[in-house]
This record gives structure tokens, C-alpha cells and sequence, in this order.
């Protein structure tokens, strides 16, 4: 592989940082968590047990048990009901209930039970020649005279949010796809979803067999010539 210029060398620091940016950013992101959770749950311990009993990472096993134990709090009606009640109650204090909704959305969002929620990825017919890939969420829908319609939720590529359309049944066209993959290439814009990862060596292969194949087109025309 030949390096030199200073458009070739950007362009391969510039792949270097794309292949390595998002695994920095996941590994800072999940760094913070824990970190964050260690701290304030170390001084709660701290209220409880002896300095000296305490020991680094102590907070962040106590945090993974009571998340863990959350979990299963809620799968049990109590559960379901106490966690009902705290919804309502931050649904009702100003200005709270604006950033409690909007996390709560997000978290529900990427549940692992979301899937359930989008029960057929579909391909919609919202314009004439133009297509989306929405998520049927509810069938038969009633809006004024209407009672055939299908509720279908289209998400917006790279944010948290997106748009319901109430449509007819044959606007919407079933994919061969689950809703998870059909999420993925939405919210990613299709962009990398069938893609490998591109190297600087694919990227001078890539090259190389195009001109190949140039020289071999010319040395084809060049015989045609004499013939």
C-alpha cells in the first residue's frame, strides 16, 4: 500500500477516526454509568457501613442488585402498581413532567419489549413514487367514517421521535424483515447496515482492480482496432 500526498494521508486518518470514534465513545459513555453510579452509591453505603468496611466497587455491585431487583419488582403487579404511581406523580409537577416524559419515552424506546409493540415492518406509500418504512402498531383504526385504516409508526432517521400516518391497508406493503432490522436501517438511514467496514488496503484493492480492469478494456478496444 503506497501512502503519500496529503489528501491520501487525511483521507486514512479520517477512516482511522471513524472506525475508532464510535467504540470510544460507547466505552466513555458506559465508563461514566458506572462511574456515576459507584459515586452516590458509595456515600450511601458510607451512611450505613464503616469506612473501613468498604471497599472500591462495592457501590456499583449495590447499584447492578437493585436495578436487577427493580426488574423484577416490576414484572409482579405490586411492582407494576408503585411504578404506576410514581408515573402519575411526575406527570403532575410542573416543568418535571416535560424532562420525566421525554426520558421516559426515550427509555421506552429502547426497551427490549418495543419489538412487540411494532408488529410488522411495512413499506408505505405516502406520495405518489415515494416510500417509507413504517411499523404497523394497531389495525382495524377508526377516524371519523373511516374503519379500515392501519396505524403505522415511521421513525425519524438519527433522533428519537417520528410520525403515526393512519393509512389504508393496501398503502402499506408487508417486508421480509423483522422489526428490529427494519428499526435499524431506519434509524441509521440505511447507511452501513449492508455495508463492510472500509480500510485503507480495501480502499487501494478497490483501485488496483478498477484499473485492471481499464487496462484490460483498453488493450480489448486496441485489438478491435486492428482487426
Amino acid at each position: 500500500m503506497k501512502i503519500g500526498g496529503m489528501k491520501n494521508i487525511s483521507t486514512i486518518f479520517l477512516q482511522g477516526l471513524i472506525a475508532i470514534l464510535p467504540i470510544l465513545l460507547t466505552i466513555a459513555l458506559v465508563g461514566w454509568l458506572l462511574s456515576t453510579l459507584e459515586t452516590y452509591l458509595r456515600e450511601v453505603l458510607l451512611l450505613i457501613i464503616p469506612d473501613d468496611v468498604y471497599w472500591p466497587g462495592l457501590g456499583l455491585i449495590l447499584g447492578l442488585l437493585l436495578i436487577f431487583g427493580l426488574g423484577l419488582l416490576i414484572k409482579f403487579y405490586l411492582g407494576q402498581v408503585i411504578l404506576s404511581g410514581l408515573n402519575k406523580l411526575m406527570e403532575r409537577i410542573p416543568l418535571v413532567n416535560t424532562i420525566y416524559s421525554a426520558f421516559n419515552d426515550v427509555m421506552r424506546f429502547l426497551s427490549p419489549d418495543k419489538e412487540e409493540d411494532l408488529r410488522q415492518a411495512v413499506l408505505c406509500e405516502v406520495k405518489e413514487g415515494v416510500e417509507v418504512i413504517g411499523f404497523i402498531t394497531a389495525s382495524n383504526v377508526s377516524l371519523g367514517e373511516r374503519d379500515d385504516l392501519v396505524a403505522v409508526y415511521v421513525p425519524m432517521s438519527y433522533q428519537i421521535g417520528g410520525f403515526t400516518f393512519f393509512l389504508p391497508k393496501s398503502k402499506c406493503k408487508d417486508l421480509d424483515m423483522s422489526p428490529s432490522e427494519a428499526m435499524k436501517k431506519v434509524l441509521t438511514a440505511s447507511m452501513g447496515t449492508d455495508k463492510n467496514v472500509v480500510t485503507p488496503d480495501k480502499v487501494d484493492e478497490k483501485k488496483n482492480n478498477d484499473d485492471e480492469k481499464n487496462n484490460d478494456k483498453n488493450e480489448t478496444d486496441e485489438k478491435d482496432n486492428k482487426d
